[in-house]
């Protein structure tokens, strides 16, 4: 993650609080910023800690990558040159990026077969023994998907429903915020959120489902097993 262009956190930042409605005033009263340094940031005179980042990324469910590296697809100027377009040339761009999404959904809908690793919690981490995996074919699977796993519990719901078959990209690290699977204790896996306490240096794992609380860990009880994907 490439760090330290003000000028790119500053055109990022602003796109986001124009995406979302927020001005600086709000951003401030909000997350507890200071208004002066607030706006250095807007006009790239300087460069948030690592910390605020992370706290801004978190702010607008983002990645830290999303503010602090260059968008190539000029996903920057999307929204302000297209308010600035003729109904009917509005009509042609939309008519252009939904033709541009029904192929993406239909490569989407193919099927293929993926590895079905056992059973993840959704809720207390559950034994899944050896994670014997069965082939199996199915439609509908997200072009990143590495594997396949099974949902117990609903303390995911209402985004992952309990008892469904939810995919994930392997991978060793994850985003603030983001949903993983991870392997608890060498023994249980679990579907969470992640999160990191930076006071107690402990890592957070997170439930969608209010009735369940945040469960604790040192980093060597962890081990994330990857990204849920959908």
């Amino acid at each position: 993650m490439a760090l330290g262009n003000k000028e790119i956190f500053s055109q990022n930042l602003k796109y986001y609080m124009y995406k979302y409605g927020v001005d600086r005033n709000a951003l401030c009263d909000t997350l507890g910023f200071k208004y002066m340094t607030v706006s250095d940031w807007i006009n790239a005179k300087t460069y948030p800690r690592i910390d605020k980042i992370e706290i801004l990324a978190n702010y607008f469910n983002i990645k830290k990558s999303d503010l602090v590296e260059k968008q190539t697809d000029k996903q920057i100027d999307i929204l302000p040159v297209y308010n600035q377009l003729a109904d009917i040339r509005k009509h042609k761009v939309y008519s252009y990026a939904q033709q541009q999404l029904d192929e993406q959904n239909s490569n989407l809908n193919e099927h293929r077969s993926i590895y079905l690793v056992g059973s993840s919690a959704a809720g207390l981490p559950l034994d899944y023994g050896d994670l014997d995996a069965e082939l199996i074919d199915l439609s509908n699977i997200p072009a990143k998907a590495d594997k396949a796993i099974h949902i117990k519990g609903d303390s995911m719901e209402p985004k992952i429903a309990n008892n469904s078959i939810i995919f994930y990209h392997e991978q060793p690290t994850l985003e603030i915020g983001e949903i993983g699977i991870f392997e608890i204790n060498g023994s249980a896996v679990t579907c969470k959120k992640y999160y990191v306490d930076y006071n107690s240096k402990k890592i957070v794992l997170k439930s969608i489902n209010p009735k369940y609380e945040p469960m604790y860990f040192t980093g060597d009880q962890v081990r994330i097993l990857g990204k849920v994907v959908f």
